[in-house]
């Protein structure tokens, strides 16, 4: 075998390990790609989902917020209530306290003024 055509063979085997190699990068490229799609697939579906979670627990939160509305309502009526019966009670009381007095001096014949 001559020099040239040594210089071929290795011309020769440099092509097919080139060629091989590129086949090669461009297979594990591929594969790398198609998992990278699944991936962004499944992080999509899980981004739903979460989205999908998201929207009920608001429901659920904004619901919740309207029942203590309605409760801190009732509670307010009730205090309103029970401020107008307390008033009611002391302005009893008031002339309960005065009728007191009056009978106090009645029987002791007290009138001190």
């Amino acid at each position: 075998m001559n020099d040239a055509q040594t210089w071929t063979l290795i011309g020769g085997f440099i092509a097919v390990i080139s060629v091989m190699s590129t086949m090669l990068l461009r297979t594990v490229d591929a594969k790398i790609d198609g998992l990278g799609n699944r991936f962004e697939g499944r992080f999509d579906a899980i981004d739903h989902r979460f989205a999908a979670m998201d929207e009920k627990s608001e429901a659920r939160f904004q619901s919740m917020d309207a029942k203590f509305g309605a409760m801190d309502a009732k509670f307010d009526s009730m205090r309103t209530e029970m401020n107008t019966r307390f008033d009611e009670v002391n302005r009893r009381i008031e002339h309960l306290d005065g009728d007191v007095v009056a009978l106090t001096r009645r029987a002791f014949h007290r009138d001190d003024g």
